[in-house]
């Protein structure tokens, strides 16, 4: 009886031990916290992050919850101004961050990035007053709105040369400032200023230029040297593009926006 109770005991811990690591193994992605996926977001980031009837949604984000589903992690959302995400994935507040994020070279030095997953038009919003038109030269000495961190922050003095740019926080700011007249253009992702026409009709927002930021697709940054984070999520993005969701959620979240010739990953140009 002692030998069939030992034996009993010895079995029952082989077996948890076995549970634990497989339990182990299972939520093994990097993360920071068992089992969660924590995303950190712009809120005011139509269409790819942004708060619905007190949803948090958008692109990105139902994109990260089907990734996360895959994974079986929950998604965990942190709202924050544009220029904190990065510093934030770095210092690993955050496991990744969200919300048509392109790929840099100066980026790359800071964060790794998942393989793209997205990319499109740049575009100056400006009210149907404005003297700003599809010439590049109509921007000189304009007031242009960019968002802190941006791409078209990072890029404004080529995209458009003699302009005097505004830095804002955020969106919203950039928005409420166009509005205002502080500022005669807003430098935003093409599908913001769709959003922003959509939600304000009433102001009859142009979107005057549009620049081609097809060199500068989209990616999840992640920390550096997180290669297990890294691999766990390219694969999810594979699985979703075989299986149709992708192409789901681009065309629910960029309505009458043509489907993609070819889908992601997309090639980042070097130097940019």
């Amino acid at each position: 009886m002692r030998f069939r109770h030992f034996f009993s005991l010895v079995s029952i811990v082989a077996s948890l031990s076995l549970m634990a690591a497989t339990g182990a193994h299972a939520d093994d992605f990097g993360t920071l916290a068992p089992g969660k996926l924590m995303a950190g977001v712009d809120a005011n980031n139509k269409p790819y992050s942004y708060i619905d009837n007190g949803k948090m949604t958008g692109f990105d984000m139902e994109l990260l919850r089907a990734i996360g589903a895959k994974l079986g992690l929950s998604v965990d959302f942190r709202a924050q101004d544009f220029s904190g995400l990065l510093p934030s994935v770095s210092n690993q507040q955050i496991d990744l961050a969200a919300g048509s994020i392109s790929i840099t070279t100066n980026r790359l030095k800071m964060v790794d990035f998942s393989e793209s997953y997205l990319t499109g038009l740049l575009s100056v919003a400006t009210l149907p007053d404005s003297a700003i038109t599809s010439d590049k030269a109509s921007v000189k000495d304009k007031r242009i709105g960019v968002v802190q961190g941006t791409i078209e922050d990072t890029y404004s003095d080529s995209y458009l040369p003699g302009a005097q740019i505004v830095r804002v926080p955020n969106g919203n700011a950039g928005f409420l400032s166009l509005r205002s007249k502080y500022i005669d253009g807003f430098f935003i992702d093409k599908s913001l200023v769709d959003g922003l026409q959509s939600k304000y009709p009433q102001l009859n927002l142009a979107d005057r230029l549009d620049i081609s930021a097809i060199n500068l697709p989209a990616g999840f940054p992640i920390r550096k040297g997180n290669i297990k984070l890294e691999t766990a999520v390219n694969k999810m993005l594979k699985e979703l593009m075989a299986d149709g969701t992708w192409m789901k959620l681009y065309t629910q979240f960029h309505p009458g926006y043509p489907k993609p010739a070819s889908l992601p990953p997309y090639e980042m140009k070097t130097g940019s």
